[in-house]
C-alpha cells in the first residue's frame, strides 16, 4: 500500500475522531442536512426500526444531548431532549451550536411615569405702593402675632412697620444670597439701618410656611431682628403698583 494512501486514511480517521470529540463535548445542537419540507425523526431507541417519539423541524435548534452515544452499524446515535421529548437521533443530522444558552426573552422596556401635575399658584394679593417702587416685585415679610411687616425692596431698602409703628425706609447696607443650581434663592441675609433704627433679616427657602398677613401658604421663612427684638414669620413675593 502506498504511503500517500496510508496518510490519507490516517487523516480521515483523525478528522472523524476530532468530530466525535466535538460532538461528545457539545451540549446543545441544531439540525443540519434535512430538507426544508422534511423533519428529523427522534426515536425511542437507537436504530431506524424503532418507533418515532417526536419530529424535529429541519431548522430546529436547542436540541440538548444527554451525553449517551451508541453505534448501530455505521450510524452513531445520540440521546437528546427537545421541547420536553427524549429520544435518539442520528449524529449525521445534528451539529453543535455556537452558543450553549437558549435565547433570553427581551427585557420589558421601562415606561417613564407621567409627569406630575403642578397645581396652579393661587392669586397673590397686591400690596399698597411704596414711594419710588412702581412696577417692582418685592417680598412682604411679617406676622400677625405680634404684628410686624417688612417690605423688601431688593438692593434698595426695607420698609419696616413694627407693632403698627412705621419705622420708615431703612437703606440696605449688606445683602448676601445663596442660590442652588436651579437659580432658586435658598438663603438671603439682609442688614439695613438709617442711623436711628436697624433691621436684620435672614430669609430661607422652605417647603411650606403659613403667611398670616395674607393667610396663604408660601415658600419662604424669615427670622428678623428689629430694634433688638427677635421676630419670626413668613415672606411672599408680590408685585406692587
Amino acid at each position: 500500500m502506498k504511503i500517500s494512501t496510508l496518510l490519507g486514511r490516517a487523516g480521515l480517521v483523525a478528522a472523524a475522531t476530532l468530530l466525535s470529540i466535538q460532538m461528545a463535548q457539545a451540549a446543545v445542537f441544531q439540525i443540519q442536512g434535512v430538507a426544508s419540507n422534511d423533519s428529523l425523526n427522534m426515536r425511542s431507541k437507537p436504530g431506524t426500526k424503532n418507533p418515532v417519539v417526536a419530529k424535529i423541524p429541519h431548522n430546529g435548534k436547542y436540541v440538548r444531548s444527554t451525553g449517551q452515544r451508541v453505534s448501530v452499524g455505521r450510524t452513531v446515535w445520540t440521546k437528546v431532549t427537545w421541547q420536553g421529548n427524549t429520544g435518539w437521533v442520528s449524529e449525521r443530522y445534528i451539529r453543535p451550536m455556537q452558543t450553549a444558552q437558549a435565547p433570553r426573552p427581551a427585557a420589558p422596556r421601562a415606561v417613564a411615569p407621567a409627569p406630575a401635575r403642578v397645581a396652579p399658584r393661587p392669586a397673590v394679593a397686591r400690596t399698597p405702593a411704596a414711594p419710588g417702587s412702581k412696577g417692582k416685585w418685592v417680598l412682604e415679610c411679617g406676622n400677625m402675632s405680634p404684628f410686624w411687616r417688612v417690605i423688601v425692596h431688593t438692593g434698595e431698602a426695607l420698609d419696616v412697620n413694627l407693632r403698627g409703628q412705621p419705622l420708615g425706609m431703612l437703606p440696605i447696607i449688606h445683602q448676601q444670597q445663596d442660590r442652588n443650581r436651579w437659580n432658586t434663592a435658598m438663603k438671603t441675609v439682609l442688614k439695613s439701618s438709617n442711623g436711628q433704627s436697624q433691621a436684620d433679616m435672614t430669609v430661607k427657602y422652605t417647603k411650606q410656611c403659613f403667611h398670616t398677613l395674607s393667610k396663604q401658604n408660601v415658600h419662604y421663612r424669615v427670622k428678623a431682628m428689629i430694634r433688638g427684638e427677635e421676630l419670626n414669620g413668613c415672606c411672599r413675593a408680590v408685585r406692587i403698583q
